[in-house]
């Protein structure tokens, strides 16, 4: 943690605790979770009981007093009643930090956001308790659970994509290429995890960082070409190699019926019309 960073989030806390709509705060991301490093920023989530919105409305002037200017504020789209996130970016003399900042409305514990950031989290990431609720709050358990991808979803959509772009390809349409090779990688980064993901927290590319086998994740590296149509066109074949070989090893692991008819008809004709001249 830099320690300019370090110095504004003492000046964040020191904010917080006379603020009596502030009941205490925790730790999330990875302090939480002893991980951090030179480059991490803070995940601090406060938990707020009376004026949820006037209390939200007065975080900007927080992040400004703490900091040498707050240069942006940005609100997450999820933000609601129950939860809001805002990240920002401030500045302390020449440099600028993120600092992200994490509000739960006490009254409504049990919103999925609200789970999602109690989980893993216990006394020991408490930052301050004001009067023993926050870890009364923390004590309970709140979590969400860890819900695998489905399998057969990932494959059916993988190659409900992989036919469609054989008209993109031939229109040499390069944004509805780009589009769907998106689709293609992310299902093939939820295959993988749908039997790999042991993680109980993070996004998908933390779980595939941590869970997914460095030869899995070489796979997924496949979808990544210049944004030339030879290029995509080759980066899809070997994605769709990949996936053809990954999909038919985790339908074994996990005791499935491979739905190989599917896979073999698309692909010999996703070949087929794309090495042809045909327009």
């Amino acid at each position: 943690m830099h320690k300019d960073l370090e110095s504004a989030f003492t000046r964040v806390i020191e904010i917080m605790k006379n603020d009596q709509r502030c009941k205490g705060g925790w730790h999330y991301g990875s302090i939480s979770r002893s991980t951090d490093d030179q480059y991490s920023d803070y995940d601090a989530v406060f938990l707020v009981d009376t004026d949820f919105e006037a209390f939200a409305a007065d975080a900007p002037k927080v992040l400004a007093a703490a900091s040498d200017e707050l240069v942006l504020f940005w609100g997450e789209s999820f933000n609601d009643a129950h939860f809001k996130n805002y990240n920002s970016v401030i500045r302390i003399g020449s440099q600028l930090h993120q600092m992200d900042f994490f509000i739960i409305n006490a009254d409504y514990p049990d919103a999925w956001m609200c789970r999602q950031h109690c989980k893993g989290c216990t006394r020991d990431n408490l930052i301050f308790d004001r009067s023993g609720e926050t870890a009364a709050f923390l004590d309970k358990g709140y979590r969400t659970e860890n819900e695998l991808p489905d399998t057969i979803r990932t494959m059916d959509t993988f190659w409900m994509h992989t036919e469609m772009l054989i008209k993109y390809f031939k229109r040499k349409d390069l944004f509805k290429i780009i589009k769907n090779m998106d689709v293609l990688f992310h299902a093939h980064v939820d295959l993988l995890l749908s039997r790999y993901d042991t993680l109980d927290w993070g996004a998908w590319e933390s779980k595939v960082k941590l869970c997914v086998p460095e030869e899995k994740q070489q796979h997924l590296k496949a979808y990544f070409a210049k944004p030339e149509i030879h290029d995509l066109q080759a980066a899809v074949k070997r994605g769709i190699a990949f996936f053809q070989q990954d999909a038919a090893e985790i339908c074994q692991a996990k005791g499935m019926d491979y739905p190989d008819r599917i896979a073999e008809q698309i692909i010999a004709y996703f070949h087929s019309k794309i090495d042809s001249e045909d327009q």
